[in-house]
């Protein structure tokens, strides 16, 4: 049965090359598999795009395109990548220009587009298309504030074709996290992708994503951040990112190179199985809704794990797209409060802030008052110590946050507030950063639109 190795190795944007590049010079994978966006990062691309509009693609891939990528390509092997991000033309050509630096040139470059659909928005809901917020129901016109990007997650389909056509690197948007994957595979193995499909069709597809949902983020499937095998008694600062052979029927023998560190068990893949999925039973992917609960992950010889058994659902009609939206800036600042009374000076310190911002003349839309070490991550939903305990630890954190319309409210507000480092409750320290320009705040709004609507180019850049 013929077999294919696929290597997942990075697992969000700004991930460390070192693993990538291991596994690049070991030469056991044809293909590696690189994971750079989620919805938040394209948030933080398109900050980039707006200051420069040759940016919005991973920065990274400079890094990757020296150390792994160059290496890999010699070895023989593909690189398949969502890193493009919101403007994946501009990254192929960097990465192109890099590649020629390093004495690679005729390497065949295949870029996809047509997830942005910012200029497409107007006419999509002209066709009677509301666009509604997943989250409320809205309808988009309801929507006040300024779009700053707006793409639909996409299948394998033209992934497959890219390598179909000889692509020694698929540079692309956002094609769905595991559809990566799944897009090598179908060029691998001749499944169907599209057109009327047959149960097992389906089924080998669902497969196809499981394998590429494992892989996805990167170290998470063997080791990293990970309860099923805690307390990690394992190297994690040369974590071994996780390997997938993949054979022609959808199942797939895991395992991680064994010159590294880490470990991949079946306590890290289930872990990683569930991982971002809400409902098992229904996954629902651009290519396959996918049903992971009869998944048999089994532990073999060699520490080897195999994974089969997902079923497959026919597509769904509609994609996912996330609207980008710039709903204001965001400024924040932080001080830390020492024993004794950490807790009561750190209350103090916060009802002055208060007092002080009521008397300006600012518009602060929303304010945030987190104190770390208590309910700095969890926040409401943290149980709160007693006063008398919480004035028994050493330090404490207090985190002033506020949005603002007006990027120069941030700055003015801080500024109002420095008084209290002199002024306030003993024992405080601020961290420096005063007079920081304000962050730009962008939020998120997920709608659906009819696959039809969309259109996916293959471009190709040559020497």
């Amino acid at each position: 049965m013929k077999t294919v190795t696929i290597a997942g190795v990075q697992g969000f944007y700004g991930d460390s090359p070192m693993a990538g590049a291991m596994i690049a010079q070991s030469g056991i994978a044809q293909y590696l598999v690189h994971d750079a966006l989620s919805e938040l990062t394209l948030s933080i691309l398109q900050k980039d795009k707006l200051k420069d509009p040759e940016m919005g693609y991973a920065r990274d891939i400079e890094i990757f395109t020296k150390m792994v990528w160059s290496v890999a390509l010699k070895k023989g092997a593909k690189i398949v990548t969502n890193s493009g991000g919101l403007n994946p033309l501009s990254a192929a050509v960097k990465i192109q220009s890099i590649l020629k630096q390093l004495g690679l040139s005729g390497i065949k470059i295949a870029c996809l587009t047509g997830d942005d659909l910012m200029s497409k928005l107007e006419d999509i809901q002209q066709k009677g298309e509301p666009l509604n917020n997943l989250d409320d129901g809205r309808p988009f016109s309801e929507n006040t504030f300024p779009v700053t990007h707006a793409n639909v997650y996409v299948g394998a389909k033209e992934v497959a074709e890219a390598l179909n056509q000889g692509a020694q690197i698929v540079l692309t948007g956002r094609v769905a996290d595991p559809a990566l994957t799944l897009g090598i595979l179908v060029h691998e193995f001749s499944w169907n992708i599209g057109g009327n499909l047959l149960e097992r069709d389906w089924d080998l597809l669902a497969s196809g994503i499981l394998v590429g949902h494992l892989l996805e983020c990167g170290g998470q499937a063997s080791g990293g951040n990970s309860y099923a095998e805690w307390p990690m008694d394992y190297n994690i600062s040369r974590l071994g990112y996780p390997v997938a052979t993949v054979f022609e029927d959808g199942s797939a023998q895991f395992f991680k190179p064994d010159f590294m560190g880490g470990k991949l068990s079946r306590n890290t893949l289930r872990e990683q199985l569930v991982y971002e999925v809400h409902d098992p039973q229904n996954y629902i992917t651009p290519d396959v809704i996918c049903d992971f609960t009869k998944v048999q992950i089994t532990e073999l010889e060699d520490g080897k794990v195999q994974v089969k058994g997902a079923k497959g659902k026919p597509r769904p009609d509609k994609l996912k797209l996330c609207i980008g939206l710039m709903e204001g800036y965001l400024t924040d600042q932080f001080f830390f409060f020492s024993y004794p009374f950490a807790y009561t000076k750190a209350q103090k310190f916060i009802q002055a802030v208060q007092e002080i911002w009521n008397t300006l003349p600012l518009k602060i839309e929303k304010k945030r008052f987190d104190i770390i070490g208590v309910n700095g991550i969890h926040g409401e939903a943290a149980p709160i110590p007693s006063e008398e305990v919480l004035n028994q630890m050493n330090e404490l954190g207090v985190r002033l946050a506020i949005q603002h319309s007006d990027a120069k409210v941030g700055k003015l507000a801080m500024q109002a507030v420095v008084c209290l480092g002199l002024n306030g409750p003993p024992g405080v320290v601020s961290v420096p950063g005063w007079g920081n320009d304000a962050r730009a705040q962008l939020g998120l709004w997920s709608t659906l639109i009819p696959r039809d609507m969309v259109f996916i180019k293959i471009h190709w850049i040559n020497d």
